[in-house]
């Protein structure tokens, strides 16, 4: 059986085996539930100690807002917000992968040079057409993700032109010789969707395994949950849970959340259920 691996900055995680948990750090003023929180340097560092003591397995840096409505920010700002804290982090826990959110190849650039993983791109080579090709110059990973607003794909989710879409995508990373083993495909929970669209997606995960050579999946505290639940952005951690454990058993490889503690248990469970043999 072959064994499917994801391969970043000389390091690979072996899939199907355990969920990946990726842990946000937002360093921007305006994320949609935790902005303004760690913009300081010590707050940032004490919030990447929490999510790697709490199981964390890669930290997602962001200095930009991706929330609906949010004001895009320069390059030399957004890189102002990201570079002590790649530093200070790749200082302290050497060891610990860092992933960047970013849809700009001069990020991507910047960050690899100063030791990033992995370059998280929610455009999937869109917004910045020398994406693909920085990061194929480098060895960091690249997560593609699907973004319906990118696409121009309004109306009802259709699972079947998104699969095809993403695999596009893949296929033109390929040409710019950014292998597949290098690549986490990400459906893009909430961004664009109705609200029942997301679970649409939840629900048809399936068809979008193998286009990369994992699968990644970010429903952290996002507005479908909380329509379910009734709780505002802060307070849709357990339902965020639920969906993580759920998820196992659709193919998702890595998840990225907020709270890494509480998915991180969810996730041990499921994998026990799905990924065990029985």
């Amino acid at each position: 059986m072959n064994q499917r691996r994801f391969h970043f900055n000389g390091k690979s995680w072996l899939l199907g085996q355990k969920t990946y948990i990726m842990g946000i750090l937002n360093v921007t003023p305006d994320s949609f539930s935790d902005g303004g929180q760690y913009n300081d340097l010590g707050q940032a560092l004490m919030r990447a100690e929490h999510l790697i003591e709490s199981g964390a397995d890669m930290i997602d840096i962001g200095g930009e807002s991706t929330r609906p409505g949010h004001t895009p920010v320069a390059m030399e700002e957004e890189w102002a917000r990201l570079a002590p804290v790649i530093r200070e982090l790749k200082h302290r826990w050497p060891e610990m992968p860092i992933s960047i959110d970013t849809q700009k190849a001069g990020i991507a650039a910047r960050a690899v040079a100063e030791g990033a993983d992995v370059i998280n791109d929610i455009q999937g080579g869109m917004a910045d057409p020398q994406m693909m090709a920085t990061v194929a110059a480098s060895q960091a990973g690249y997560i593609l993700m699907y973004n319906r607003s990118a696409a121009f794909a309004p109306g009802k989710v259709d699972v079947e032109e998104m699969a095809t879409t993403l695999r596009s995508q893949v296929a033109r990373a390929q040409s710019e010789k950014l292998v597949t083993d290098r690549i986490l495909v990400d459906p893009g929970l909430g961004f664009a969707y109705g609200v029942e669209d997301n679970w649409t997606v939840l629900q048809n995960m399936g068809k979008f395994v193998g286009i990369g050579s994992g699968l990644l999946l970010g429903p952290s505290r996002k507005r479908f949950l909380g329509v379910v639940t009734g709780r505002s952005e802060k307070d849709r951690d357990w339902a965020t849970a639920g969906v993580a454990s759920i998820a196992v058993g659709f193919g998702m490889d890595v998840v990225r959340v907020h709270d890494v503690l509480g998915v991180r248990q969810a996730v041990l469970a499921a994998d026990r259920w799905w990924r065990h043999d029985r």
